[in-house]
């Protein structure tokens, strides 16, 4: 009943306003003085506290919101060997199997590269890698090298270059050896 009376006071007072705007002459019929202002003032003054205060009675309703649609992520080329990379700086107690596994990944790279930039078979090319003849960088050949040993000198600029992780610093440069093989052809 009270929604309907305020609604009803409201839509006389919004049809008297668009009356008044369309036809000047009318607004000399509703009395200027200040008591009706006053009035109006209060009428409007009490309207809007009462309107505040049913507001502040009123339930907040929340909608719940579902999750996100997840993007599709694709692999990338080289994924699988970060994520081997990632598990071998970790030692096990069953040796560095992982490390392994990322040594022949490497080994069979600089295969392929030595054999495209030589000319060779895959074999050939293996046992280059194998024996350390494929490169002139010392750290390089005897990363991928099983025959290959690191002159004291060469293991000493290790340590000092890298004192937490010469298996990293060593796969940098014998990764860093490979791309130079792939990119000047075997051209040393």
């Amino acid at each position: 009943m009270r929604l309907r009376l305020s609604a009803a006071v409201g839509a006389v007072a919004v049809l008297v306003g668009l009356a008044v705007s369309f036809q000047q002459g009318l607004a000399g019929a509703i009395p200027a003085s200040w008591a009706f202002v006053l009035l109006v003032a209060v009428v409007a003054g009490l309207q809007t506290v009462s309107t505040v205060f049913s507001r502040r009675r009123t339930p907040i309703q929340a909608a719940e919101t579902g999750d996100p649609e997840r993007r599709y992520e694709a692999p990338t080329p080289g994924d699988d060997l970060a994520e081997t990379l990632a598990f071998a700086r970790r030692r096990s107690r069953a040796g560095d199997r992982p490390r392994d596994r990322v040594r022949e990944r490497v080994a069979e790279t600089a295969a392929a590269a030595v054999a495209d930039a030589a000319g060779c078979s895959m074999d050939e090319a293996a046992e280059h890698v194998r024996t350390g003849e494929w490169t002139d960088d010392p750290v390089a050949a005897w990363f991928l090298g099983e025959e290959v040993g690191l002159p004291p000198a060469a293991r000493a600029r290790l340590f000092a270059a890298a004192p937490f992780s010469q298996f990293k610093a060593s796969l940098d440069r014998t990764v860093r050896e490979i791309a130079r093989l792939s990119d000047h052809g075997g051209e040393r």
